[in-house]
């Protein structure tokens, strides 16, 4: 049989070049495998961004200036190949901040193969760590926190299977709020007064403090002294008085024996009976929290379903307003049930009082005594509408080496405003304001407000942007460059 030779030669040239074609793409997927080990080299095209961290955590790992390990106790495979995809985001966010900052190192150990790794940091550390840890250590000052990878996602129970279910991830807000406790040299504690109420945001208040770094203790002051060397104190909507020994504590607390420098945060509720001994203390500052609740006759403020006592009001950007970006400033506060503030004075003494947000200029209070008169006539009585406060700030200062110094009261006519619903969202501006005021007050220069992120339903949505662009790559330059391809190798033929 005679061998072609040509055909044989070109035959072998077509071998040699898939050939090396295969090589190469093999070759080109390894160097990307070992590259996106060090490198983000993933992009998340989800509509939210639910894969990556937000800017302001970007912002604050940007300065940071000692080394933190973030050492997770749980195979990195079983967060890698897990069917929840909840999961899989929080090992997504994991790798980010190791990603976005030479300070960050992350380990996942398995500690059934290498059980004695987590053993330095029990020298730090008086609790139980155990395979769903995560520890979040600052090699420079030994400081340590350690959270359980349920820490990562907030739960409801599903009532219908009688089991819990994540509903949502808070692993950002959770990573980043730890990273900022183990790295503040100088970290503010609060102090939550564990008080018979009727509110249901005590959780969430507490949440939104550790998120921000404070060393958070929760005190029964029925039972137990207020801890004096406390940088804050929240009084969450008591639904009875305060006893006068447990107010004269609060006195001794924020005047801080004439040197002040303290702080406190009081939410007043629909729900409180009578409380004289507050109101007295309240006065005192130049705050008194009236009966009643508040409402907008601008149909456009109110909220859809809440009975005319939900609705949005527009911040005014000031120096309590520093912690909030720029471009979120246009989110309104959501109050809701709010009690009218009424501002005795603006100066009085060394007190000065500060209304920090307020109805829009139709506003106004349904008062008990409106209320009561509508009862009787059926007629409503004429209702004075202005800008009504909602929050008020007020302070007491002296100097000290002619340096002033303050201690400052925060009101709030709602404790509802900080409800999980309305500071969880991008849609509102509670929780960032929350925030950015207790920063501001208690003198913290680092302090995030982190959406938790749903994943229902998470799936990939190409912008029309996206679409063109895949559009081209596929209509056009493939086809291109398979045909400039085909016409060089054709060419090389027609020329042997």
């Amino acid at each position: 049989m005679k061998i072609n030779k040509k055909k044989l030669k070109y035959g072998t040239a077509s071998i040699v070049i898939t050939a090396v074609v295969v090589a190469i793409v093999i070759l080109l997927n390894v160097v990307l495998s070992v590259l996106s080990e060090s490198y983000n080299m993933n992009f998340d095209l989800t509509p939210n961004s639910d894969f990556e961290i937000s800017q302001d955590t970007k912002d604050y790992l940007a300065t940071l200036t000692e080394n933190v390990e973030i050492c997770t106790t749980v195979d990195e495979l079983v967060f890698k190949t897990s069917e929840n995809r909840y999961y899989r985001q929080a090992y997504e966010v994991l790798k980010k901040y190791e990603y976005n900052s030479d300070k960050i190192t992350v380990n996942f150990v398995d500690m059934t193969t290498n059980p004695t790794y987590v053993e330095k940091y029990k020298q730090y550390y008086d609790g139980t760590i155990n395979d769903s840890s995560i520890i979040i250590f600052n090699e420079d000052t030994k400081r340590i926190r350690v959270l359980s990878t349920s820490d990562l996602f907030n739960t409801e129970v599903n009532y219908y299977y009688f089991q819990e279910e994540i509903v949502s991830s808070k692993a950002e807000q959770t990573l980043t709020s730890a990273i900022m406790y183990i790295t503040d040299p100088e970290p503010k504690t609060a102090v939550y007064l564990n008080v018979v109420t009727q509110s249901a945001v005590g959780e969430n208040v507490q949440a939104l403090l550790e998120a921000n770094g404070f060393d958070l203790v929760t005190v029964d002051p029925l039972t137990e002294e207020i801890p004096m060397d406390a940088d804050l104190m929240v009084l969450n909507a008591p639904m009875n008085d305060l006893a006068p020994e447990i107010i004269d504590q609060l006195y001794t607390f924020m005047e801080n024996g004439g040197n002040y420098g303290k702080n406190m945060i009081y939410l007043a509720s629909m729900g409180q009976n009578e409380t004289p001994n507050i109101d007295a203390f309240l006065a005192e500052w130049g705050i008194v929290v009236g009966n009643g609740i508040l409402s907008d006759s601008n149909t456009q403020n109110i909220l859809s379903g809440s009975s005319g006592y939900g609705f949005a009001s527009y911040i005014t950007e000031n120096e309590y307003t520093g912690g909030i970006a720029a471009e979120n400033l246009s989110a309104p506060v959501l109050t809701y049930y709010a009690r009218p503030i009424e501002l005795l004075f603006d100066f009085s003494g060394n007190v000065s009082t500060l209304p920090l947000l307020t109805t829009s200029e139709t506003g106004f209070a349904f008062t008990p005594e409106i209320m009561q008169e509508y009862q009787e006539t059926g007629v409503m009585p004429a209702i004075e509408e202005k800008a009504i406060p909602m929050i008020a700030l007020s302070n007491k200062y002296t100097f000290i080496d002619n340096e002033q110094v303050l201690s400052n009261l925060i009101v709030f006519g709602s404790d509802e405003m900080l409800n999980s619903s309305f500071t969880e969202t991008t849609y509102y501006n509670n929780g960032d304001y929350f925030v950015s005021i207790v920063n501001k007050i208690s003198g913290k220069e680092n302090g995030i407000s982190i959406v938790a992120k749903d994943l229902t339903g998470t799936t990939f949505q190409a912008t029309e942007a996206q679409v063109n662009v895949l559009r081209i790559v596929i209509m056009f330059v493939l086809p291109a460059a398979v045909a400039v391809i085909g016409i060089v190798v054709w060419l090389k033929r027609r020329h042997k």
